[in-house]
This record gives structure tokens, C-alpha cells and sequence, in this order.
């Protein structure tokens, strides 16, 4: 299974969603530590640094931004390429394997230590020898920044531990409301090791592998996710799907194949998968294990004329459905979250009203992937 990146970090541009907040919470720690630092450059590395939006979010309006010099690391070029876009001459991007020390030879000891995104893309055993082969990487007083997912079982109490093991004091682990993820900030207090080359720190595994939960083969989507999350992704995903669309509204009644819908009939249907997760929710709440009438998927698109349907209606019409079936699942006790039905995908099988509201996460992120490959 090959991860769309770029498409997985355009859910930091949706406000509110579990990501967004948790890359304001790191660019909150980051902007601490850079005012913290003694005068002087302060010099950062990022493993894993993606598009670097936490790190250079920061610098373009931090008081200390001329003083902070260092190395991204990232393995995706494309992604790499738009850090390198929006980072200064003072920083490095380098495209490379981040989890062996080589990556990182002349751009250390660091200030600042930036690892998000990485403890959950890599193994239990991992995460501690990372931990562990930090103070190879770190200046006296370094501090580092992580993330963690706290999703049963929460594992970020043993990373906490590892770091203290290590000879860092933690300064900071926080959360945000109604979301999973956990950002902690530790100082190293220890004696630094030296630098050898040829270290491997890591392997980048991904969270989807790590997971025993299912994963969509097609667009990554791991079916593992806080109840909590659920309606805030309902909200920020109908969105993003919403913006997507308004980018192809040229070619919104244009099938790229025969056999393969426009983007407006791809909204079509997504307006009426949040309608039908609706009216599934609700039933389960008043029926005893109820089966769930198929929607009847490609008879609608011919039967309701997607493609004549008019784009702007439709629009606000699956913003409205996105927001019904949201504000429905926020009134729910735990009780009715457990409520099930008969679900006919991908076999006929009991599916609890929690599984239903990832699912529908599931369907807006997917088609959102299929309507942006018509552009």
C-alpha cells in the first residue's frame, strides 16, 4: 500500500480537524522553545518533516526566525520540494531516509529536535532506540518536540518514560479537546553522545501497517479512529470534499471514462451517502440489530440524473447532509454510539453506529482522492 502524502497533509488546512489542532499545539511548542533559547543561532533539525509546515509555520513570524538554521529531513521528494520552496537559505532540506543518523551529519548537535509524526509510523522497539539515540543528535539543553496518537492503548506513558530513561525532562505533554493525539516537549539534561555515521535509528513502517484495523487498500484510510474525532473529520472532510470540487467546477459534468464518474456525480453520491448514513443511524437507535437497505449506489446516479444535477445546489446540499448527520451523532449517548444494524459492506454483518460514522469519514476522504485525479 502506497500513502498519497500530499494528500494526507491537506488535512492540516482544514480548521478544526483533529490535525490542524494538533499542528497548532506543536507550532505553540516550537514558538516556547525558540523564545526560550539563549541569544545566539539556534540550530533545529525535523525528522520526518513533511511539507514542514509546523516548523517554517512558525518562523514566518517568530522574533528569532534569523537566528534558527538546519536540516529538514524527508524521503518524499514532492513533499520535500515544498518545504524547500518556503524555507529560507538557512535551512536544508535534505531528501533522505530520516530514521539513519547519516541524514542528519553536519547539521548537529541541534537546539531543537523536531520528531512529529514519527513514534506513530514506526515500531514499539523503534520508538525506544530512537529515544535512546537522541542524545547523539542533541546539544546540552537540547529539547525535543514529538507526537503521538493516544488511541487505545495509549502507548504515549511509555514514550514519557523512555524519554526520562534518556536523561530528559519533560516540559510539556498536552492534548486538545475531543481529539487523540498527544504533543510532548522534553529537554535534554544529559551529556551528549558522539556522532557516528551509519546509525540506524528507525524504520518508517506506517501507522497503517502498525494497526490490526482495516485499511483501505485504494487511498490508505485507516478505519482506526476516536470516537470523539469522528464528527469534527465529518465536518472538516465535507469541506475539504466541498473545496476540492469548486477546483474541478470546469469540468464538473466531464467523465475522464465512460465507466467512470464526473465530479459532480461523485458529489451526488456523497451528498446521498451522508443522507442514507443518516437515516441508518437513526433507525438503529429505535430497531433491535435492523438490516440496512442497500442505497442502491450506481441506480441513483442514473435513476436521479447526477450529472444534469445542478453543481451549486448539490454543494451546499452535501455541506447541509454532512452537517445533519454530524450534529445527530454529537446528541448520541455512549449507548446509542453502540446501537448496530446489518451493514451490507463489505459482507452482511453487524456494524455498531461508530463503525458507520468512520465509514462515512472514509467515503468523503476516498471520493475526495477520486474527483481530485479529474482535474
Amino acid at each position: 500500500m502506497v500513502h498519497d502524502w500530499h494528500e494526507w497533509h491537506r488535512a492540516y488546512d482544514q480548521p478544526g480537524s483533529p490535525l490542524w489542532q494538533r499542528l497548532e499545539k506543536v507550532r505553540s511548542c516550537i514558538g516556547d522553545a525558540l523564545t526560550a533559547a539563549p541569544p545566539g543561532p539556534i540550530q533545529v533539525i525535523s525528522m520526518c518533516a513533511g511539507q514542514a509546515r509546523d516548523l517554517l509555520g512558525v518562523l514566518a513570524g517568530h522574533a528569532r526566525a534569523g537566528d534558527v538554521h538546519g536540516r529538514l529531513v524527508e524521503l518524499d521528494p514532492d513533499l520535500a520540494a515544498d518545504a524547500r520552496e518556503n524555507a529560507s537559505a538557512r535551512i536544508d532540506v535534505l531528501v533522505a531516509d530520516a530514521g539513519l543518523s547519516d541524514a542528519y551529519e553536519g547539521a548537529v548537535p541541534a537546539d531543537l529536535v523536531l520528531a512529529c509524526g514519527v513514534f506513530g509510523n514506526i515500531s514499539a522497539e523503534d520508538t525506544r532506540h530512537a529515544i535512546e539515540s537522541l542524545p547523539m543528535l542533541c546539544a546540552p539543553g537540547a529539547k525535543v518536540i514529538w507526537t503521538r496518537t493516544r488511541r487505545p492503548p495509549d502507548f504515549t506513558p511509555q514514550i514519557r518514560s523512555w524519554f526520562a530513561d534518556a536523561s530528559f525532562e519533560e516540559l510539556t505533554f498536552v492534548t486538545a479537546p475531543h481529539t487523540s493525539f498527544g504533543v510532548g516537549m522534553h529537554r535534554f539534561d544529559g551529556t551528549p553522545l558522539p556522532f557516528r555515521p551509519h546509525v540506524r535509528f528507525f524504520d518508517f513502517v506506517g501507522y497503517g501497517v502498525l494497526s490490526l484495523d482495516t485499511v483501505c487498500v485504494q487511498c490508505g484510510f485507516e478505519y482506526h479512529m476516536a470516537r470523539s474525532e469522528i464528527t469534527q473529520w465529518l465536518r472538516s472532510d465535507s469541506a475539504a470534499f466541498v473545496a476540492r470540487f469548486d477546483e474541478v467546477a470546469e469540468h464538473a459534468r466531464v467523465r475522464p471514462a465512460p465507466e467512470v464518474w464526473s465530479p459532480l456525480e461523485y458529489a451526488c453520491h456523497v451528498r446521498d451517502v451522508l443522507r442514507v448514513q443518516r437515516a441508518r443511524v437513526e433507525q438503529a437507535q429505535h430497531e433491535e440489530e435492523p438490516a440496512f437497505a442497500p442505497m442502491g449506489r450506481d441506480e441513483r446516479a442514473i435513476n436521479d440524473r447526477y450529472n444534469d444535477q445542478d453543481p451549486a445546489v448539490v454543494r451546499g446540499e452535501l455541506l447541509a447532509a454532512a452537517e445533519d448527520l454530524a450534529s445527530y451523532l454529537d446528541a448520541l449517548d455512549n449507548a446509542g454510539w453502540r446501537r448496530a444494524g446489518i451493514y451490507n459492506y463489505p459482507e452482511p454483518q453487524p456494524r455498531t453506529v461508530e463503525w458507520i460514522g468512520v465509514h462515512t469519514v472514509h467515503e468523503l476522504r476516498h471520493h475526495r482522492g477520486d474527483i481530485g485525479t479529474l482535474a
